[in-house]
């Protein structure tokens, strides 16, 4: 009989709604029962497309021995991380501090008032190797809660402490400033944990850095424009290049990549981005899609160009295909498993590939690395399974791009892997904005336009979408992702009323998720519930740091001054964690951009640019139009940028018409720079009757060396019909 999951939103839940196990969904009917038989809890936390959860659900919440222990003497509780990242982020804290390391499905006993005592990961129903058998863990803690239950407690307060003193961290700078050299150092620190032949960071298991390719990506654009010892810049910005072009270019060779249907599986259990872990994931492909498209602009060579850009068509193709629900919205994620088998839905045998390819099959094979034995070795017993992870030892271009196709219909097929079909705001905010950076707008307005409509019927940001509605409000990381979506999504589109929402979400944040004291954001609103201290989200983990991202929204928005406050907020955790801290480093570089470096500040000139109407009482012209053009007066030593600047943070100069349809034409620029005087002429369409116009004019001055916070000049006039 189908337990309490069987009717949760969350499909991770819904697969345990078999169980033998009684288990509960986080709240307080779980909590109030715990208290009221003074039972410890067991919490198991975890997502749908994780495939060490469902081994061990296979394992041990499918057995009738575990569930009837657990059911005596524990009230069990399931907890979507994606549903609660604010809960598993508390006890993801308390494992890496009790264990050195982390990951799902996190394995939680708590005293009734939801105090860890002990915590863990994945374990076995039986003991096996260095792992403990999870029915042996559950008698002898059941026992222990009855024999000693003064002494856990009086542990589990101490612990509960603990895990306060480090969320509430604050570390104290070395430095006064956001400057070049912070971002120097922390490409030293990379230069020793890249792997130089395979591209990315340590051995193994090892996953895509996304907020580090972002990071060097950016360095590697700014770094050489800046002032400095050449010979330093020359070394450190061809180092940022290197890293984050071989990581993508190895990366997108590998059995990571999904060369047949396109996207990226979540990470490699081996050094070399061969092996994967074959859940898909919609965070990860978002923040590669914006990394190939920007390695894809920046690479000199012109096969690397190619690479990469199919790569970004592939993510795209498969988030059209697979991730993209009826009403434009994007899906979660895919499992890894198909019919209970790991990677089932993507590996092939030979013999399947022979029968689809037929001639063609021995030059595939040898480019793929394809073995009549199988390539594809199960991962806990290392035996070959005889079948193939398809993967490129070396380029081959476009040259199997049609048999790719044939095997992508052949794959249809088949039984698919589990879909995740909750729509997270933060996580369509991410993808909202990569596709508009990869220039597929349509995409990504469809999907803005959904959000847009549920936060003006709701006046907040539900964490999720799914078939039966909208889930509670969101949390930090909805919010920021979604902005910084918007804001890239504005500035491809053109389209400001993308800005404005934008806008609109970050001063709701600024209201309700401000520290007054330090500056920066906590995960959780001010009025939600929290078992400890709230949650501030600082570090980089598979997803950017959100107060990273809400520093990066604030200067594109044009409030320079409230990304430096979060910013120096952090800035010791910047010096002491720089491999876990890029977001906060991206930022850097954009206040650099913005304000230039502190150091510089107090020396900057003065960089008034005037603005004016070349004729603000305007008549209906021969061509049916009314003309006018702005003035710009640019000091010398100065420049504005273009509408469209070579670097995402760098401000482009715009043109906002109120009242009347009209059209701007920017002339041509050198360097995407205007210097001196510059005329944009400006027209209107006949209006029905005289009628009075505004134009918001915004633009960036530019010194050689630094660019300022950005600047808006508002002009009006008359059409006279």
């Amino acid at each position: 009989m189908p337990n309490r999951l069987a009717d949760s939103p969350s499909p991770y839940l819904r697969q345990h709604a078999a169980n033998p196990v009684d288990w509960y969904p986080w709240g307080d009917e779980a909590l109030d029962r715990a208290r009221a038989e003074n039972k410890p809890i067991f919490l198991s936390i975890g997502y749908s497309s994780c495939h060490w959860c469902h081994v061990m659900a296979h394992e041990s919440f499918e057995d009738g021995e575990v569930g009837e222990t657990l059911n005596r003497d524990f009230i069990s509780i399931k907890l979507d991380r994606e549903e609660r990242p604010d809960i598993d982020e508390i006890y993801m804290t308390a494992t890496q501090l009790a264990t050195g390391h982390g990951g799902w499905p996190l394995t939680i006993f708590l005293t009734p008032d939801q105090k860890p005592f002990f915590v863990g990961t994945y374990f076995p129903r039986q003991a096996r190797g260095d792992f403990p058998g999870f029915l042996t863990i559950v008698s002898s803690l059941a026992r222990a809660w009855k024999e000693q239950e003064s002494e856990i407690r009086e542990k589990a307060e101490e612990f509960a402490q603990a895990i306060d003193q480090v969320r509430e961290r604050t570390l104290s700078p070395q430095r006064a400033n956001l400057d070049w050299e912070i971002c120097d150092r922390a490409i030293q620190s990379l230069h020793d944990q890249f792997d130089r032949e395979h591209g990315g960071y340590g051995d193994r298991p090892k996953f895509p850095p996304h907020a580090t390719l972002e990071f060097l990506l950016k360095y590697a654009s700014a770094r050489p424009q800046a002032p400095g010892d050449p010979a330093l810049i020359e070394d450190l910005s061809r180092e940022a290049s290197f890293q984050a072009l071989l990581t993508l270019e190895r990366m997108a060779l590998g059995g990571i990549h999904d060369h047949v249907g396109g996207g990226f599986h979540r990470y490699s259990t081996d050094g070399e981005w061969f092996l994967p872990h074959f859940e898909k994931m919609l965070t990860d492909n978002a923040q590669l899609l914006v990394a190939y498209a920007t390695a894809a602009s920046m690479a000199g060579d012109e096969r690397l160009r190619e690479l990469y850009d199919r790569a970004s068509k592939g993510i795209v193709g498969w988030v059209w295909r697979e991730m993209t629900a009826a009403d434009g919205t994007f899906y979660t994620a895919l499992d890894a498993d198909s019919e209970g088998e790991e990677g089932a839905f993507y590996v092939w045998k030979s013999e399947s590939l022979a029968d689809a390819l037929t001639s063609d099959f021995g030059a595939f094979a040898m480019d793929f690395g394809v073995r009549d034995e199988g390539n594809f070795a199960d991962e806990a017993s290392g035996a070959v399974t005889g079948s193939n992870v398809l993967s490129l030892s070396n380029d081959v271009g476009a040259r199997w791009e049609g048999a790719l196709q044939v095997l992508q219909r052949k794959r249809e097929g088949r039984p698919r892997p589990g879909l995740d079909d909750k729509r997270i705001s933060g996580a369509n905010g991410l993808m909202i904005g990569a596709l508009a950076f990869a220039g597929e707008t349509e995409l990504s307005e469809a999907a803005a336009t959904v959000w847009h409509s549920i936060w003006k019927e709701k006046g907040f940001l539900p964490r999720y979408l799914h078939i039966r509605g909208a889930s509670n409000e969101g949390f930090l990381d909805d919010y920021v992702y979604m902005a910084q979506g918007l804001t890239r999504l504005a500035k491809v589109s053109g389209n400001e009323h993308w800005q404005e929402f934008a806008a609109e979400l970050m001063e709701y944040i600024e209201e309700e998720f401000l520290d007054e004291v330090i500056g920066d954001y906590t995960m959780t609103s001010k009025n939600a519930p929290t078992v400890f201290a709230p949650t501030k989200p600082i570090l980089d983990q598979a997803v950017p740091s959100p107060n990273g991202v809400a520093a990066i929204v604030w200067q594109s928005l044009g409030h320079p001054e409230r990304a430096s406050a979060i910013l120096r907020a952090n800035l010791g955790w910047v010096e002491q964690m720089p491999q876990s801290t890029e977001t906060l480093l991206s930022g850097i570089l954009g206040h650099i951009a913005v304000l230039g470096s502190d150091e510089g500040t107090a020396a900057r000139r003065s960089a008034e640019v005037a603005v004016s109407l070349d004729r603000d009482d305007i008549g209906i012209h021969d061509d049916g139009y009314a003309h006018t053009a702005i003035r710009f007066d640019i000091p010398d030593g100065h420049h504005i940028n273009s509408a469209n600047p070579p670097a995402q943070w760098l401000v482009p100069t715009t043109v906002h018409i109120d009242n009347l349809l009209g059209e701007v034409g920017f002339p041509g620029s050198e360097d995407s720079q205007y210097t001196g005087e510059l005329v944009v002429p400006v027209r209107f369409m006949k209006p029905p009757k005289t009628t009075e116009f505004e134009l918001r004019v915004r633009f960036q001055v530019c010194s050689e060396t630094e660019c300022y916070a950005p600047q808006e000049a508002r002009l009006s006039g008359i059409v006279r019909v």
